[in-house]
């Protein structure tokens, strides 16, 4: 067991661990239990989301800017083709290596909680694959060397198997029996089923709502969705950092080694504009850097947790949902508790309701305008959901908040300059799958659900 420990360990960190191998291996026991492979897969996916998936989009979002390394690639809108499948791996390798494997395991135990789990949990990673790259391996992916060049499955069927696993796992984990069931091991959730589930119905939200662009009833489904989504901050489905050792959260540790990404001048201005009262608590200032600010405490203290979807995005989801279908009062109930609730969360509850009362009265309140109120909503939700990849993607399928791109970002990679709308694909796929697209899409080519 434990030499099938550290087998699993390196494929956790490396992207040349070879399924295969481990399960033909003589030496080493076919089966790991499921308490065991459930942990690393979920500490994969927070630190993927806590890592360079927060600095990426969160530059092309225009809430942090690069200022050295990679970082400043990325300002440039040059990212290092070689360094992008660190960000690739993060997903692959760090998250769903685990789940398949769970997924398999599971079946043949009959564990439906486990694998209920586990199609959340790939749901939720095939979602961010395919909203940063848009076409990417899955159905012939995570099968060892059946299929050593992996096909691109199109983003539409990505989104269709998105929403195929979460209606699965919703099922599985609504089972009476199950042969081992999540507990202590399951971090997120503590084995709390119901609160799975709950996080399976805003997800299928989020990925309805995603294709506004594309599906004349995205916001009806995503309400729809909703009813059956978590009623309150209680069951965020989040990774909880222990904040010591190898558990810290991945942006506290990221500026206490390299603070190459700052908040963004153009964040800034957008609150101080609008007398945000959030502004002196969202943000830190970095000593002896003339002024630059790292994210606060709320989202990278050493054991901050890494929100995966919460209650405070649902509340956004159903604003605009309703907004879309003709509630507006609807919205406005939403919006509000939304923006007082962020308000609370950053702030420790240190600004008074008074405070939160005039900023809602001056900022928030909906006209009856689509494009104006949609850009209220859009612009609270962007505020509110900061380290999380959600801003990049609202404002690819709306336009909201108006960003500007960066001055220099005419590149080979993105050759009008305008802000990216996706990232180019890692150097790994260009050179070893003969599958890979042809020709190869650039930062600004538009996958299925980012319609012109």
């Amino acid at each position: 067991m434990k030499t099938k420990l550290i087998l699993i360990f390196v494929c956790l960190v490396s992207a040349g661990c070879n399924l295969e191998e481990i399960n033909e291996n003589p030496n080493v026991p076919v089966e790991v239990p499921l308490s065991t492979l459930l942990p690393p897969a979920q500490k994969g996916l927070g630190d993927a989301y806590g890592g360079r998936i927060f600095r990426y989009t969160g530059i092309f979002a225009q809430q942090l800017a690069g200022v050295d390394g990679q970082e400043l690639l990325v300002e440039n809108y040059q990212p290092d083709e070689q360094f992008i499948g660190n960000v690739w791996s993060d997903l692959y390798v760090g998250s769903m290596v685990n789940l398949k494997i769970i997924l398999d395991q599971g079946a043949e135990s009959e564990s439906p909680h486990y694998t209920g789990v586990a199609r959340v949990m790939m749901a939720q990673s095939l979602g961010i694959l395919s909203d940063v790259w848009g076409d990417v391996p899955y159905s012939q992916a995570l099968q060892g060397p059946a299929f050593p060049n992996p096909e691109y499955d199109s983003q539409e069927a990505i989104y269709a198997e998105i929403q195929s696993l979460l209606d699965q796992g919703i099922v599985e984990l609504g089972f009476t029996e199950s042969t081992f069931s999540p507990g202590s091991d399951d971090i997120f959730f503590q084995g709390n089923l119901q609160a799975w589930i709950g996080a399976a119905h805003l997800l299928k939200a989020r990925y309805y709502l995603r294709t506004t662009k594309r599906s004349s009833s995205a916001a009806t489904d995503a309400l729809n969705a909703l009813s059956g989504a978590m009623t309150s901050s209680a069951n965020d489905l989040q990774y909880n950092y222990l904040g010591s050792g190898a558990d810290i959260n991945p942006i506290s540790s990221f500026y206490q080694i390299t603070p190459y990404a700052v908040i963004d001048t153009q964040f800034v201005k957008i609150l101080e504009l609008r007398e945000d009262p959030r502004l002196t608590h969202m943000f830190r200032n970095i000593p002896f850097s003339g002024g630059r600010r790292r994210p606060g405490d709320f989202f990278a203290s050493e054991n901050a947790p890494i929100k995966l979807a919460s209650y405070l995005e649902r509340l956004f989801i159903s604003a605009e949902a309703k907004y879309r279908t003709g509630d507006q009062a609807g919205a406005q109930n939403d919006l509000d508790e939304a923006v007082t609730l962020s308000m609370n969360q950053v702030s420790a509850s240190a600004i008074s309701s008074e405070v939160i009362g005039i900023h809602l009265d001056m900022q928030t309140q909906l006209s009856g305008n689509f494009d104006s109120d949609l850009q209220t909503i859009l612009t609270e939700k962007y505020i509110a959901l900061f380290t999380s990849p959600e801003p990049w993607a609202d404002w690819r399928r709306t336009g909201y908040p108006v960003l500007l791109p960066n001055a220099v970002g005419s590149t080979a990679a993105n050759p009008n300059g305008e802000i990216p709308r996706r990232l180019i694909y890692p150097q790994s796929e260009r050179l070893r799958n003969t599958n890979f697209p042809q020709p190869a899409p650039n930062m600004q080519t538009r996958f299925w659900w980012d319609l012109n």
